[in-house]
C-alpha cells in the first residue's frame, strides 16, 4: 500500500507542468478525538459505544506539488488514544494507535487576499492500526496490530508568514475501517484539529 501510494504521487509530480508546480513540505500537531466506538462481541451481539477514548495527540508529515489553486501530497500520520472505557468499565493501560499514510487532495479557495487562503480537503490511503489491551482476571496483556483502509476529508485556512512560510489551521475527520482483536470487532473515527506550517520552495 504505501509503494503504490508513493507510485501515485510520483506519477503525479512527473505529470505535472514543472514551471507552474511547486514543491513544499509541511508539518502539523493538535489534538485528536477519537469517537466512541461500537463493539461487535465474539458471540454476535453488538455493544453500541462499547468503547471510549481519552483525547490523543496527532501529528504528521507531508511533501507534495502546488499549482495553482490545486495541491497534491503524499502524508503520514500518528496519533495514539488512551481507553477510557470498554463495555462501561474503566480500562487503564489500554490504547489504540494509528499510523496512517495517505495521498490528500487540497483546493484553495480565492477569496481575493495575498495572506489568507481558506481550502479544503479530501484523501485515500492506509492505516496501521495497533490495539494494546491491558491484562485483567480473564484475559492476559496483548497487542494486536492490522492494517485497513482509510479515507479523510477537512478544511482549514493558511496564513501566509513569508513568502515561502505558510501557518495552517485545521480540521480533519478521519475514518479508518473496522478493526479487531480478541475481544471483537470495532468501529474507528477521529475529529482531529491541528496546526502546522507549510514551507514551499
Amino acid at each position: 500500500m504505501k509503494k503504490l501510494l508513493l507510485t501515485a504521487l510520483i506519477a503525479g509530480i512527473s505529470a505535472a507542468p514543472a514551471l507552474a508546480a511547486t514543491p513544499y513540505v509541511s508539518g502539523s500537531v493538535g489534538i485528536g478525538f477519537f469517537a466512541n466506538g461500537d463493539v461487535k462481541n465474539p458471540d454476535g451481539t453488538t455493544s453500541s459505544d462499547g468503547v471510549t477514548y481519552k483525547t490523543g495527540v496527532p501529528f504528521g508529515g507531508a511533501i507534495g506539488l502546488k499549482q495553482e489553486a490545486f495541491r497534491v501530497e503524499a502524508a503520514l500520520g500518528y496519533q495514539t488514544n488512551d481507553v477510557k472505557t470498554f463495555e462501561g468499565d474503566a480500562d487503564p493501560g489500554s490504547s489504540v494507535s494509528t499510523f496512517t499514510y495517505m495521498v490528500n487532495g487540497y483546493y484553495d479557495v480565492d477569496v481575493k487576499s495575498k495572506s489568507i487562503s481558506p481550502y479544503v480537503m479530501a484523501g485515500l490511503g492506509g492505516a496501521s492500526i495497533t490495539a494494546k489491551n491491558a491484562a485483567d482476571i480473564l484475559h492476559p496483556a496483548e497487542e494486536i496490530s492490522t492494517s485497513v483502509f482509510a479515507w479523510q476529508i477537512g478544511a482549514g485556512i493558511g496564513v501566509k508568514a513569508t513568502d515561502n512560510l505558510t501557518v495552517d489551521l485545521g480540521y480533519r475527520y478521519l475514518k479508518p475501517s473496522k478493526f479487531s482483536d480478541s475481544y471483537g470487532e470495532y468501529t474507528a473515527s477521529s475529529s482531529n484539529i491541528l496546526a502546522g506550517v507549510r514551507y514551499g520552495f
